[in-house]
C-alpha cells in the first residue's frame, strides 16, 4: 500500500511494480554497440538490481527467492521475452534488514541501516563512513562512480578524472553558462559513458526507494550532479593531459 502510494506521487522509482508484478522494464538506451570495451548498461547494474530485488523480496522455504522479470534493452537482446532474474542477497553482517524495519521504523539506529543497506547494494559497506562524511549528493556521485570502476575494467584514470572534475566544477555555474560551453568536437566515447552514468543515477534512485529513504530524493536528481557538455569538457581536457589544477579549476 505504501509503495503504490509513493508510486503515485512519483516518489518512489520501479518500486511498485516489482512488488506488485515481479516485473522491471527499460526499453531504451542510448549506448555504442561497436564500443565492446564498455558493456550494455543493462548489465553493468545488474549486480546492484539483483541486491535491491533481495531487499524487496523475502525468500521463501529453503531461502530462494521469487524471479524478477526484467525487460531491459542491450545490444543482441530481442526483447521478446522478459530475463528471468535471481535476486541476489547482499554481504552484510547479520543479513539484509527486514523491510518493514526499513520502512517503517524510527531511530537513528534504523537510519544506519538504510545506509548501509544501500551501500551493500553498490558493495561498498566497508565505505560507509567515508561516504558519510561527504555532502550527500558528492556522497551518492562517489558511491556510483565507485561502483563503475569495479564493473568496469576499461575505465581508465583519465575518465576517473573527468568524472570527478564534473562533480567539483558543477557547482555554482548557472544552466546558461553551461548551455553556453563550446565544443570543438563531441566525443562518441564521452557520450556513451555520460550516458552509463546517468543511467547509473537511476539505479541509486530505485536503492535509495527500496532501502526507506536513506538520501533524499532530491538530493539524487541528475542534475545535481552530472552535466553532459560539461563532462564532454572535462573527458578531453583529461584525456589531452591538462594538468589537475587545470581541470578542477583550482578547486
Amino acid at each position: 500500500q505504501l509503495a503504490k502510494e509513493q508510486h503515485i506521487q512519483s516518489e518512489n522509482y520501479t518500486i511498485f511494480n516489482i512488488l506488485s508484478k515481479g516485473e522491471i522494464e527499460c526499453s531504451n538506451s542510448l549506448e555504442d554497440e561497436c564500443d565492446t570495451e564498455i558493456p550494455g548498461q543493462a548489465l553493468i547494474y545488474r549486480p546492484a538490481r539483483q541486491h535491491i530485488y533481495s531487499v524487496l523480496l523475502e525468500s521463501g522455504k529453503g531461502g530462494a527467492y521469487p524471479l524478477v522479470k526484467e525487460w531491459f534493452v542491450y545490444f543482441g537482446n530481442p526483447l521478446q521475452q522478459p530475463e528471468l532474474i535471481q535476486p541476489v542477497q547482499p554481504s552484510m553482517p547479520g543479513g539484509t534488514p527486514n523491510l518493514k524495519t526499513l520502512w517503517f521504523a524510527k531511530g537513528p539506529d534504523v537510519e544506519k541501516q538504510r545506509y548501509s543497506t544501500f551501500l551493500a547494494c553498490f558493495h561498498l559497506q566497508d565505505r560507509m563512513e567515508e561516504l558519510q562524511a561527504l555532502e550527500a549528493p558528492v556522497a551518492a556521485f562517489c558511491c556510483l562512480l565507485a561502483y563503475l570502476m569495479m564493473q568496469v575494467s576499461s575505465l581508465s584514470l583519465e575518465d576517473l578524472n573527468a568524472f570527478v572534475a564534473v562533480i567539483l566544477c558543477l557547482k555554482g555555474k548557472s544552466a546558461a553558462r553551461l548551455a553556453g560551453l563550446q565544443l570543438a568536437q563531441v566525443d562518441s566515447r564521452a557520450v556513451h559513458l555520460g550516458a552509463v552514468f546517468v543511467r547509473g543515477i537511476t539505479t541509486l534512485l530505485m536503492a535509495n526507494s527500496a532501502c526507506g529513504f536513506p538520501f533524499r530524493m532530491d538530493d539524487l536528481m541528475p542534475w545535481e550532479v552530472f552535466d553532459g557538455k560539461l563532462f564532454q569538457e572535462k573527458y578531453q581536457q583529461s584525456h589531452q593531459g591538462c594538468s589537475l589544477e587545470e581541470l578542477l579549476e583550482g578547486n
